[in-house]
Parts: C-alpha cells; sequence; structure tokens
C-alpha cells in the first residue's frame, strides 16, 4: 500500500514565477519545486514519475537560471550488474544537457541474485533540460482517494473471482483498478472493457519481453514480472491517487472480522494506519488463505445475468494469523524518511480467495454473508447497465482447470517458463502484442516496445513472444 502526496500545483507555479522575476543567485542553493505530473515519453516504453522543476546557478556565459525536471525511467534488466545510464536532452541554445542518472534496482537486497529471479526492474532518475517537457504527453485523471494496482494477468480465465475482486474493491472504497494484461480469457477481457466503458477500470497491455540468445528474461522475473508491474502502475497512478494498493485479483482487503464490511471500509482502515505511523511510505499486510469454492458449475449457458456473490457464504473458514507475508506486492524503494511499516495481522489483512483452497490450516471461522448481502445489491444495479454483455455465453471456471494450471506453473527451469495447459485449449483468448526496436549504444543495448496491443492469443492462452523488427539486433546478446 502506498502513500502519495499532493504537490499543490497553484503555489508551485507561481513560486517558479517569482523566482524568474526576481533572479535570485545564491551560490549553491538549489530550489526544488515538486509538482507531480503523470508523463510519458514518446520515444521509449518509460514509466515517468513527478516533474521536479528545479532553479540553480550556471556559469557565467549560460543564463543566469536554467530550468530542469527529473524524469524517472522504469526498466528491465539484469540484477546481477551495474547499469550506467546517461540522459540527453536538447536545449534552447542547440545544446545538449548531459546527466548521469541515478539507477536503483528495486527491491534491491530483498532477493538474492539467483538463475531464477536474476532480472529485475530498475528506476533510473534521469535530469531533463526543461525544454524536453513538450516531448512527453500528459494522461489526465481526477483525483482518487484509493487505486487499486492489481498484478499483470497471465493465462488468465477466471472471470467469476475477478468479478469478486473488482466489486469487492469497488465496495470497501477503491474509485479506480488498474489491470495489466498479457493474456486472459475473451470473457475476462469482455468484462473488463465494460468497467473500462464505466470509468471504474483501465487495462494496460503488458507484452512479453523478447528472447535473447543467452537469456530469457520472461523466466528470469518472479511471476512474469509482478514487481516490475506493480511499480510501472504505482509510477502510473500515483499523480492522481492519494493511495494505491499492490494486489493480486484474488488478494481482497477486508476488515479483520469480514461481518464488519460497510461502504468505504477499506479507505477508513488505510487512513487509520496511516495517521497511526506517519513515517509510513507504504503498509506491507499479511495474508490470510480462505477457504473459498467456486459455484458449481450448471448445465445451463453461464451468463453474468445468473451470476450472484451467494456462494462466497459457503467460506467460512480462514487462516490464523502467523508470521506471513507476500513479499512480492512490496513497494520497493522510498524516500524523504519515509519507511515500510508491516501492519500486525491482528489490525488488519488480506483475504486470499484462491481456487484450490478448499480448507485451510489453523482455522478461524468467519460469516461472509454481510459481504455476500452488499455485493448482490451493488451487483443487481451495475448488471442492468451491461446491456450488451449479461447474456453473452462466458467461459466455464472448472476446478480441474485450475488444479491442472497450478501444476503446470510449479514447472520452472533456470531459464523460462515451461507450460503444458491442455485444458486451455477450448478457450479462446486474447494476449498484448508487440514489437521491439534494438538500439546499440557503446558496449551497451536497449530495447523498447511499440505498437503494443491486445489481439489473439497464441495457443493455451498464451502471449506472443514480441520479435525485434527495427535495429541492428545482430548486436544482440
Amino acid at each position: 500500500m502506498e502513500r502519495t502526496m499532493n504537490c499543490g500545483g497553484k503555489r508551485n507555479r507561481k513560486r517558479i514565477k517569482e523566482m524568474e522575476r526576481k533572479r535570485e543567485t545564491k551560490i549553491g542553493l538549489w530550489y526544488i519545486v515538486p509538482c507531480k505530473q503523470q508523463l510519458r515519453t514518446r520515444y521509449y516504453d518509460a514509466l515517468l514519475d513527478y516533474m521536479d522543476y528545479t532553479t540553480r546557478n550556471l556559469p557565467a556565459g549560460r543564463g543566469l537560471f536554467k530550468m530542469t525536471f527529473t524524469r524517472v525511467v522504469h526498466f528491465l534488466a539484469d540484477g546481477r550488474m551495474e547499469h550506467p545510464l546517461y540522459c540527453f536532452s536538447k536545449q534552447s541554445d542547440g545544446e545538449y544537457l548531459v546527466s548521469h542518472a541515478i539507477v536503483q534496482r528495486i527491491h534491491r537486497g530483498k532477493r538474492a541474485a539467483t538463475d531464477i529471479c536474476s532480472w529485475s526492474g530498475h528506476i533510473a532518475e534521469c535530469e531533463l533540460d526543461e525544454n524536453t517537457s513538450k516531448e512527453f504527453r500528459y494522461f489526465s485523471e481526477p483525483r482518487h482517494d484509493l487505486v487499486v494496482c492489481m498484478a499483470a494477468m497471465y493465462i488468465y480465465t477466471d472471470w467469476q473471482t475477478l468479478l469478486v475482486g473488482i466489486e469487492t474493491w469497488l465496495a470497501l472504497g477503491a474509485t479506480k483498478i488498474v489491470v495489466p494484461v498479457q493474456s486472459a480469457s475473451v470473457s475476462c477481457h469482455r468484462i473488463l472493457k465494460e468497467y473500462e466503458r464505466r470509468g471504474l477500470v483501465i487495462i494496460r497491455t503488458w507484452p512479453k519481453w523478447p528472447i535473447l540468445s543467452d537469456s530469457n528474461p520472461n523466466g528470469l522475473v518472479l511471476s512474469r514480472g509482478i514487481e516490475e508491474s506493480h511499480v510501472n502502475c504505482l509510477f502510473f497512478a500515483k499523480p492522481w491517487a492519494n493511495m494505491i494498493a499492490f494486489s493480486d485479483i484474488d488478494d481482497i482487503l477486508l476488515p479483520t472480522d469480514p461481518m464488519d464490511v460497510e461502504a468505504g471500509m477499506n479507505i477508513k482502515i488505510l487512513k487509520g494506519l496511516f495517521a497511526e505511523h506517519p513515517q509510513a511510505g507504504s503498509l506491507l499486510f499479511e495474508h490470510r488463505d480462505v477457504q473459498f469454492q467456486l459455484p458449481v458449475q450448471q448445465e445451463r449457458v453461464t451468463t453474468i445475468s445468473n451470476f450472484n456473490f451467494d456462494f462466497l457464504m459457503n467460506s467460512k473458514y480462514k487462516m490464523n494469523c502467523r508470521v506471513d507475508s507476500v513479499n512480492m506486492h512490496e513497494t520497493g524503494i522510498h524516500r524523504f524518511g519515509y519507511v515500510q511499516t508491516r501492519v500486525p495481522c491482528r489490525q488488519a489483512h488480506f483475504y486470499h480467495l484462491r481456487h484450490s483452497h478448499h480448507s485451510v490450516s489453523n482455522a478461524v471461522e468467519i460469516d461472509m454473508s454481510n459481504l455476500a448481502t452488499s455485493l448482490n445489491r451493488q451487483w443487481y444495479k451495475r448488471l442492468d447497465t451491461f446491456t450488451k454483455l449479461k447474456d453473452v455465453p462466458l467461459n466455464e471456471s472448472t476446478t480441474e482447470s485450475f488444479e491442472d494450471f497450478d501444476r503446470c506453473m510449479s514447472a520452472i527451469n533456470d531459464e523460462h517458463w515451461t507450460l503444458h495447459l491442455y485444458h486451455f485449449r477450448d478457450v479462446d483468448c486474447v494476449a498484448t502484442r508487440a514489437e521491439f526496436d534494438f538500439f546499440r549504444s557503446g558496449v551497451g543495448y536497449f530495447l523498447h516496445s511499440r505498437n503494443a496491443f491486445i489481439g489473439p492469443s497464441d495457443p493455451n492462452c498464451e502471449a506472443p513472444v514480441p520479435p525485434i523488427v527495427a535495429g541492428n539486433h545482430y548486436f544482440a546478446p
């Protein structure tokens, strides 16, 4: 759970103009005026943090003041080596401002470098000339109290659990849910599109990475880049979010007693915890496995018009508190004196509604009837607006296929995932398809995606490996 801070834009812009008017000069003094804007470069696939306008004294002959700003570029690379990065931006006088980027590995030190997870996400902070801001485009969104960043979906077919996750987060206070899609069933994608049309969900593309001759990055990151997708979403959403939750689709923040659920409850829980821990930049929650069973598959055609949340009442047990945390959902890097704060299980925790949890150890009784009633009331109101989708047949969600999927997910070698998902061959799926450009720079290289879109998947609901279509990739490793 990440907390963001408002920038007070009008005050900052007024301060910048005032400093320009007075032409103040103080040797060695930097004026830093943070103002959050969400931006994305048109030249490379990057995550861009908020804008830092910085005024400083420059050498004679180059002007008294120079406006610069900082961009944060998010990239994937081998975590076992350093990655020096230089940033070039053209100034108004035609010369280039060159800066040495500050590069940090996300979650550095949390997980030792291994052959399985040796690649990881990094962020690079680049100082750029103010004129370069014209090369960026803005994403406009009203401010939200709570935004949920879901982990990237891949080979995802369980539309029923998808509805549980979306509707529960919305009922308890979230007003925007960001979902990166690598591959999913057509049914799941149609449902996401309906929520997107109503302004409740943002679908983002999450393609695979190209396979290099000496490594396959797709198998060298944790769970298809779950940490990277969270951090990617963090930089995307934090200019317009007060709080951001990292979560899987089947992980939901609920009161310790689910009978206490009420509208906006999660915002109340989170604001209370942040007030209790003023130095907390993020909150790390434990999660409790919940005994969870999907509705019994009916013989009639399955549509959302005959779907409801009554089956949640069959979840009568959750795991008792124990030392356990979901490290893959951590924020990673904190700044300005803020720290990660671990929340005791007795105060609040996530409920893990996994399809394979028919029973749980160290069980504690729970009653989910209030949640089911609340979700049904909200669902029937929303269902009336799903006029085009509510009677469309959807794919089956069978426990047998999920268990087969779980067995396949455990098959991993030193380089890449090996998947044989025979039960998914009858499910129509979509996937993110993309192309990559290759660039060589000195002894280094980088690739960036372009033309990313959601189209038909490969067999077994897999996303295709993107081809390298431009650049002299003869030099690619």
